[in-house]
This record gives C-alpha cells, structure tokens and sequence, in this order.
C-alpha cells in the first residue's frame, strides 16, 4: 500500500506539472542514521554505501534489547521515503529493531528508500551490535575445564609464574618449568626440564626482567636463556642479594631505563636498594627503611598523568597487623609508603598480596582470597561489591601465584586480545588449579 501510493503520488504530480517538464532526483540513499539516546548516551551509526550497511562500531550495552524493542529514529538522511517491511519509516514513531540486534550476513532489518522519481529504489540492511556480556564485569574460566591440568602431583614447594613472549611459564621447582600459549584458544601445558639452578633456588624470587628471567640462590643471582630452561650464575650481580624487588620498563618522559631493582647487604651490613640497567652491574641506592617487605613481591608497573613511570609494589612479612600497605618508586632505587591512617581507608592486611594496574585501577587481593580491593591512587582502597569479583572457589585457598598476560602492542581483534588475570594455585601441599580471568570489554573487538 506505501509503495504504490508513493508511485501513484509522483505519478499524478508528474501529470499535473507536465507542462513544466519537472525532472524528480534518482537519488536513494540514505545519508545518515542515528537512534535516540540510549541510557542517555549517543551512538554513532556508520554508513557503508558500497555495501548498504547500516551499523554501530561501537555496540550498545548489554541491556539495551529492553531499549531498541521500541524506540525513535533521532535521524533519517533521505531525499525521498523509507519503508520496512511495507510500512514507511520515519523519525515519528517508535521502531521496534530487535530483529537487528546482534544480526550477521545479510540478516537484520531492511530499509528501503526510493528515489523522487518512484522508480529507482536501494535496500539497506540496519544491524545493531549489542554487547553480549556486561562490559564492566570479570568473567572467570576454570581452565581445568578447557585442558589438562600441567600436573596432578601436590608440590610441597613453592610455584611461581610469569607472562613472557606470549607465554605463562611457571616454575614448580629448580629443576622443573611448565609453559602455555596465553592466546584465546591455544591453552596447553608442556613440561620442560630446567638445568644451571642450585637446589637452594628461590622460586619465589622469579622475576622478568628484559627478556629473560631472574632468581634468587643465598644471595646469588642467577639469569636464563631465552628458553627459561638454562641458568647460569651471574659473576657481577651476585654475593649479598637478599631480594629482587621489581622491574620497571624504559620511560622516554622520564628518561628511564628498562631497570631491575633489588635489595642487598652493602659493606656495612645494612640494607639498601640497588639497581641494574644492563644486567651486570649493581648501582647503590637508599638504605631500605624500616616496614619495607623482604620477599614475596608483586609488583605493577603504570605511567602518570604526565607519562612518567611508576612501580608500585606489595609483599611480604607485612609491616602492620591491620593494613597492607603498598610502596612505589620512580626508579627502583628510593621507595615510599603508600599509607593512610584515616581508618577504613586502607587495604587490610592480607597475606601473600597480590597487587595489579588494570584497565586504570589499582587492585589488591589475597590472603583468604574472597574479596578484591581497589584503588585510585593505591592510598585509599575500598572492597569491590560487585562485578569485579573473584569466583567463590577462591576462597580459603591461600597458595597461589598470579601473572598478567597483555594484550600484545598494536592488537585490535578480539582474537589477539589478552589482558588475562592468570591465577595458578599449587604448592605448599596445595593441589593444582588453573584459573584465567579479564575484565569483559578488555576483550571485545571495539571498547
């Protein structure tokens, strides 16, 4: 009925004005397209011509299909009408676009306009992405569930873990390593025999620094291959080296070099930081002051609002029976506490804290691992209620050891998208477990 009454429309205007020889524009296209606000936020709409594709780059929130079941078009660019599904569409009445939600291929809702002379006429396809996850929320993988455990024997060792070259390699004992792809979809642990460590190695001292890895044996520090499987001592770093602290990378703002910080005894048997920048040599920093943690790091490396670059630290014995507090550095060789004394303020004190930078937040979790405290700045920390959570299998389980695999530089598809939360528990009696966590929107294809 629309249709013919467009054509009969021009038609008898066509006959009335014949004399004037009017010449109606062929022109069917449509030039832009928007909704109305969805929780109060504007969407951008993309029009592909040369394939009549109507879409969002940027999809809707997850809720939004409680939206678009009945909403106006905020705007229509076409010269002439627009019909679907054989009844005009306007920017006057509520649409119901659920059938564009989410479609694929050729599917979604059809739009076709017609030109001023009601013969050429062009279909357009509208399809409107909506996320289908809660962007804002963790979402965790009980990778057990997706492939084999890397082993079934309760080590009474520590275990430590690292991201490296795409990888999380964890170290079950001096002489024993286990490796899988972070990649979505390649998980799968190999083994691999580890030589050149003495038996008295730390395994918790592990440390990335560069492209290869760091640890600690009775003050010695030892240095792998590219592999992770062969160490050696290092001759110029070694004799007194009680920690390895964090591993900042290199900040042009700042003029920072890619630096390792440690603490060691210097020849007055007192302790102090000291850093490397190539790896051979240590240069001495500020005495170690009094509450400053001696093992057990995690560290978290992030730039100010200016660019310049921090570390930011937690481990253990924790110097308070209330709080954990953290410490940061501007260049691993001077450190300062992080400490509130305005009460509720502070993170409380947790055993084994972990300590991440992500997606722009601080956050800190461990001890009974049931709850995920989080920071702007890493002085005041307030308890996550909701979205951001660890799964209730962790609680209670106190041996653990935790890697952040990025996103690898220049990503943009979710298939080459990191940024997992890799929570291992093991060790110290512990049976084994693989869990991967992200923040969902980390992972989609657009943010």
């Amino acid at each position: 009925m629309i249709v013919a009454f467009l054509l009969v429309s021009v038609a008898v205007s066509s006959c009335l004005n014949s004399d004037n020889n009017l010449e109606y524009t062929t022109d069917a296209t449509i030039s832009s397209f928007s909704l109305d606000t969805i929780y109060g936020v504007d969407y951008k709409f993309e029009i592909d011509q040369l394939n009549n594709l109507i879409y969002n780059p940027d999809s809707l929130p997850v809720s939004a299909d409680t939206i678009i079941d009945s909403i106006m078009v905020d705007q229509l660019g076409a010269v002439w009408g627009v019909t679907s599904a054989d009844t005009t569409f306007s920017t006057e009445t509520y649409h119901n676009l659920l059938p564009a939600m989410n479609a694929t291929g050729d599917n979604g809702v059809k739009l076709t306009v017609y030109g001023g002379d009601a013969l050429n006429t062009r279909t357009y396809t509208l399809q409107i992405r909506v996320h289908r996850q809660d962007p804002d929320s963790l979402t965790w993988v009980h990778m057990d569930t997706v492939g084999a455990i890397f082993s079934t024997a309760v080590n009474q060792g520590e275990q430590k873990a690292v991201a490296l070259n795409g990888e999380v390699w964890l170290y079950t004992s001096p002489t024993e390593m286990y490796r899988t792809s972070g990649a979505p979809g390649a998980y799968g642990w190999t083994r691999n025999d580890v030589s050149g460590l003495p038996a008295a190695a730390d395994i918790s001292s592990l440390i990335v620094f560069g492209d290869r890895l760091y640890m600690l044996a009775e003050g010695d520090v030892y240095v792998s291959d590219a592999t992770g499987t062969a160490w050696q001592r290092s001759e110029g770093l070694s004799g007194n080296v009680q920690a390895l602290v964090a591993s900042m990378p290199a900040n042009n703002v700042s003029g920072l070099e890619a630096t390792l910080s440690a603490i060691r005894l210097n020849g007055n048997g007192t302790q102090e930081f000291c850093t490397t920048t190539d790896g051979e040599t240590w240069t001495a920093g500020d005495d170690v002051p009094d509450g400053f943690p001696q093992d057990h790091f995690y560290y978290t490396n992030y730039t100010t609002g200016g660019g310049a670059a921090q570390v930011m630290i937690t481990g253990m014995p924790l110097s308070h029976t209330e709080k954990t507090i953290p410490w940061f550095s501007n260049d691993g060789k001077s450190w300062a506490a992080l400490e509130t004394e305005r009460e509720g303020m502070w993170c409380p004190a947790l055993s084994n804290p972990c300590l991440i930078h992500y997606d722009e937040q601080f956050y800190a979790f461990g001890g009974e691992m049931d709850t995920i405290y989080t920071s702007e700045s890493g002085i005041g920390w307030q308890g996550v209620e909701r979205k951001f959570l660890l799964p209730p299998d962790f609680a209670g389980k106190q041996a653990y050891t935790v890697a952040i695999d990025a996103t690898p530089e220049g990503a943009a598809t979710a298939a080459d998208k990191r940024n997992f939360i890799w929570v291992i528990f093991g060790g110290n009696g512990t049976p084994n477990e693989v869990w991967r966590g992200r923040l969902n929107k980390l992972g989609f294809e657009r943010e």
